[in-house]
């Protein structure tokens, strides 16, 4: 047990229940839900637009209790027009219901969406759901959105274009549960997803490719599909892959991961090379609806910047099926969590998965990475796992709520993994997590609340901070947040400013990308330490990542750490973009100070990492590359 973290129940009403959720500038949160509706299993026999409804339990006393029932009603925050979506402020405490572009039968709803964030700080909001006869304020709604491709900047939500579509086959088409994610040109690969919600035994549902949108043009324009074999291989259990830049490949590459599968996309050429598959352990394939977590270690100079993946957890084969499909896919609401991690580094010579244990199972969690360099997971789930409509959880009635910690640089097996503090809040299905600027990490969502009683409200709109041992530590330093740099090119040295004459006890400084969270997946999210090239009393010499490979476009948060594992009061964002370089900043050599000894912290911290140390990443650069060409030959599909 980590003593010193906590969790406080900041906010009892976000707008939304937090489904979807991304960082915007200003500590703002871009929330969205599901809309609000009676489940079909409690409808009775037949949709109210008449047609026979297969889904319905046949429980007469719930069904007549949903008809009455003030929480299948329209959100009560809605004011005069229909929409799932607010922006949240984490400052004031308020929040602004957000207006669709527009709901109708060809386009709106984004339930269900791939959100990435944009190398102009703007949210990409991709594909979404279908709602017919949706009624708000006497008007009737029906609205498909999964060819959708909007943004969301500066307080605007606007589609910008369409994936695409087959008009003659349009019942399965588009994307629902996509994964986003900004490439290192600027452009957006939209990866995966089903052509409509989870059905397994529908193969026209599944959606195995990906299309590329060109935001870096003067045209936004939407390249046809091209075809991924990992996720004609993984379907039905292969929506929301999990996707990374991968650091080193040349021409630029992505790792993708689904079901228990993983391989190298490189899109430039559209070809595919297929990776180890995880172990055959007992385990579900480890994507929706039976995913874990996942996250990626910290990529710093010490470490040459290598990609490091982790998937943790997931749903063990330990029950019979019980949903209504007897296929093994089916529901399993009491197959129990796995434990089990698995770890890869895609661009070795030789990438193998290698297992290491959580201390207890845990199903769609959440993983966040901390500015000291360790990992929190959230929430999730002990029994059960993924789906169901609201109030109807596919879970159990006392899920888990103490964070587990994850300190990968320790070595200790005893303190390497850790429980920390125990949450307010159960978080399940469309739960989310992300980092804030201040060190803090805001948990929310779940519309699977209370599993003892379905007759309880079960939209949570509660909002809950955990706030890591770091907290606890006095005199923690601030960024001078008024002086340093706004935006930063790749390989470029600038000031880093403080507010006191004490930068001379920072032990690490790095970025950590803006997330988007949703349904256990943050493919956004990235840890990425920077070299320091000199320490000054009051200021830092430091050099920004060396390209958008290691550090893809978009908005980051700048950290710096003090040599007890404590980061700096508030992080400064930066945008970092290939067109943002400017010269190096002045340093004067009369400014040069010794840094202080270490006393605690992460060990991942690069120290004094001059032009030694780049000039050894730019020779593991050409010997990574060597060892992953002649590695994926062997595995071409």
């Amino acid at each position: 047990m980590r003593s010193g973290d906590s969790f406080k129940v900041v906010e009892d009403n976000s707008g939304v229940v937090a489904a979807h959720m991304s960082l915007l500038p200003d500590s703002k949160l871009l929330l969205s839900e599901r809309f609000r509706e009676i489940p079909a299993e409690w409808l009775g026999p037949t949709f109210p637009s008449g047609v026979p409804n297969a889904l319905s339990d046949g429980n007469v006393t719930q069904q007549a209790w949903a008809s009455q029932s003030p929480y299948y009603k329209p959100n009560a925050n809605l004011n005069g027009f229909l929409t799932d979506t607010a922006q949240y402020d984490t400052a004031a405490g308020t929040f602004e219901m957000i207006k669709y572009p527009a709901l109708t039968t060809n386009e709106g709803y984004a339930y269900g969406n791939g959100a990435a964030q944009m190398a102009d700080g703007g949210i990409l909001v991709a594909g979404g759901d279908q709602k017919w006869n949706l009624s708000y304020d006497g008007v009737i709604y029906n609205t498909d959105g999964r060819r959708d491709i909007r943004t969301f900047k500066d307080g605007v939500y606007e589609k910008i274009a369409e994936m695409n579509w087959d008009n003659i086959n349009s019942e399965f088409s588009g994307r629902w549960y996509p994964t986003s994610i900004t490439l290192p040109d600027e452009n957006v690969m939209i990866l995966g997803g089903h052509h409509v919600e989870y059905s397994p035994n529908e193969p026209r549902a599944n959606s195995p490719s990906y299309e590329i949108l060109h935001t870096a043009s003067a045209v936004t324009a939407v390249d046809p599909p091209t075809n991924v074999s990992l996720l004609q291989f993984t379907f039905p259990v292969n929506a929301n892959p999990l996707a990374q830049v991968l650091p080193w490949s040349s021409p630029p590459k992505v790792f993708a991961f689904a079901g228990n599968r993983s391989s190298i996309i490189s899109y430039t050429d559209h070809t595919e090379w297929a990776l180890p598959s995880l172990p055959d352990d007992g385990v579900y394939p480890r994507s929706f609806p039976f995913a874990g977590t996942h996250f990626l270690l910290p990529l710093t100079p010490a470490n040459n910047y290598t990609a490091t993946v982790w998937v943790c957890g997931g749903v063990k084969r330990s029950a019979t099926p019980d949903g209504p499909d007897p296929q093994w896919c089916s529901n399993c609401s009491q197959c129990k969590a796995s434990e089990m991690c698995y770890s890869i580094a895609p661009e070795t010579g030789n990438p193998t998965w290698t297992g290491e244990a959580m201390p207890e199972g845990r199903a769609q969690s959440m993983a966040v990475n901390l500015p000291d360099g360790t990992i929190a997971i959230f929430g999730g789930s002990s029994i059960g796992h993924q789906g169901g409509n609201a109030g109807i959880p596919i879970g159990e009635t006392n899920p888990p709520k103490r964070a587990i910690l994850f300190d990968p640089y320790q070595t200790d097996s005893s303190k390497r993994w850790l429980f920390g503090a125990t949450a307010t809040v159960a978080r399940q299905y469309h739960s989310t997590a992300l980092l804030l600027p201040d060190a803090s990490v805001v948990l929310g969502g779940s519309d699977d609340q209370d599993f003892a009683n379905d007759q309880v409200n079960p939209y949570e709109l509660r909002l809950e901070r955990y706030y890591p041992a770091y907290f606890a530590l006095q005199d923690r330093l601030n960024i001078n947040l008024t002086s340093v740099l706004a935006t930063v090119g790749y390989g470029q040295k600038f000031i880093l400013p403080f507010t006191s004459q004490s930068a001379q006890t920072i032990k690490m400084v790095s970025m950590i990308r803006f997330g988007t969270s949703k349904a256990a997946v943050n493919v956004d999210q990235r840890m990425v330490g920077l070299v320091i090239v000199h320490w000054g009393v009051d200021k830092m010499y430091v050099e920004s990542p060396p390209n958008a490979n290691i550090a893809p476009p978009g908005n980051y948060m700048l950290w710096a750490m003090d040599n007890r594992g404590a980061p700096v009061m508030q992080a400064a964002t930066v945008n970092v973009r290939t067109g943002n370089w400017e010269p190096d900043a002045t340093w004067d050599s009369g400014w040069t100070v010794q840094p202080k000894s270490s006393t605690g912290g992460s060990p991942l911290a690069p120290g004094d990492a001059g032009s030694g140390a780049r000039e050894h990443t730019k020779g593991h650069a050409l010997a990574i590359a060597a060892a992953v060409t002649v590695s994926m030959v062997s595995f071409v599909i």
